[in-house]
């Protein structure tokens, strides 16, 4: 740090006064610069750091660091009338969210007394305890307790009674197959039920009985066979309900010889006849369900008004489920064999397989 007031003296050459002080100006301001230098001199030898405050020297230089808050950010709900300085610090909030509020305490008041309150009220924060108050009723068993209840459901006095109930009569209601009779009794009498229904079991031809009243077991003394079910099959013959589990018709019908079908616009292919053909005026659909093994179909578009969609359930060219087949010219047409649960094309003309 310059101290100011600084006396410079002018020393000449030997036998040299041009320019020189005097010895006497040399002195004078040798002792003008020593007194400056005193008065401008620190009381102080040593800095040491305070609170958020670093010191520390390097040779003539000292270095003073602040270590603690620098700057002030305003946050959420936070005011600062500035950032470095005398900074005030307040709040915008007022919701009553933690960012502010009106409310300084809050208690829990039980105005009928049923309730046992500990803790109210809480000006900071803590918990306000809530139990039942106790009635003065004495916990146990009861077998024929005479007790009184107070407006809010609570038992205040309980006690065993010296007489059991105050039914002044007795009745019963017959239902089906059963008759009453004697009711309702009032002081002392006797009720009569008879049974009206089955009254014993007996076995008859072909039945065996396991007793003839209470928990009754019936069953067939005749024996029957084994068989369960009764089914047909075919590679070369129509089949339909091919299997027989109770009672049922199996129908046989040989596909030689059956005649064509002219299948209509949204109806289902028949499965009894091999060929169906089609005439088209519109757009137009059919359905193909699912056949039996080995079973032939045939496809023809005989007049074209618009394509033939034909959606075939169990399609052999489809990873599962069902696919489509469109006829969209005079002469196209296809050929399915149902095998392994599928449809599989043996031959086409010009038709789409979707």
């Amino acid at each position: 740090m310059a101290i100011a007031g600084q006396e410079f003296i002018n020393v000449g050459a030997p036998n040299e006064a041009a320019g020189s002080d005097s010895l006497l100006d040399a002195f004078t301001k040798t002792v003008l610069n020593f007194n400056t230098l005193f008065d401008n001199a620190s009381p102080s030898l040593t800095f040491s750091s305070g609170n958020g405050i670093d010191a520390n020297t390097n040779s003539n230089i000292i270095t003073i660091t602040n270590t603690g808050v620098t700057y002030l950010n305003a946050g959420t709900g936070i005011i600062l009338d500035g950032n470095t300085g005398n900074i005030t610090i307040s709040s915008t909030g007022s919701n009553g969210n933690g960012s502010g509020g009106t409310v300084t305490s809050i208690g829990v008041l039980s105005s009928s007394n049923t309730l046992l309150i500990t803790g109210s009220p809480i000006t900071s924060n803590g918990n306000i305890g809530i139990n039942l108050a106790n009635t003065g009723a004495i916990a146990g068993n009861y077998v024929y307790p005479a007790m009184t209840v107070d407006q809010y459901g609570r038992i205040t006095t309980i006690a065993n009674a010296t007489s059991v109930g105050t039914v002044t009569s007795v009745g019963a209601i017959a239902g089906t197959g059963i008759q009453v009779s004697g009711g309702p009794i009032t002081t002392a009498g006797n009720l009569t039920i008879v049974n009206t229904g089955v009254t014993r079991v007996s076995a008859g031809s072909g039945i065996n009985v396991s007793g003839s009243n209470g928990n009754v077991t019936i069953s067939a003394t005749t024996t029957g066979g084994t068989v369960t079910s009764v089914g047909v099959s075919s590679n070369t013959l129509t089949v339909t309900n091919p299997t027989i589990t109770t009672t049922g018709t199996i129908n046989i019908e040989s596909p030689i010889g059956s005649s064509s079908e002219n299948l209509a616009n949204a109806a289902a292919a028949n499965l009894s006849v091999t060929a169906s053909y089609f005439t088209t005026t519109d757009a137009s659909t059919a359905t193909l369900a699912a056949g039996t093994t080995g079973l032939i179909k045939t496809f023809m578009m005989v007049a074209d008004g618009g394509d033939m969609v034909i959606t075939v359930s169990n399609a052999g060219w489809k990873t599962s489920g069902t696919g489509t087949i469109t006829f969209g010219d005079i002469g196209d047409g296809c050929t399915l064999q149902y095998i392994n649960s599928k449809w599989y094309c043996i031959g086409q003309n010009g038709v789409v397989f979707g």
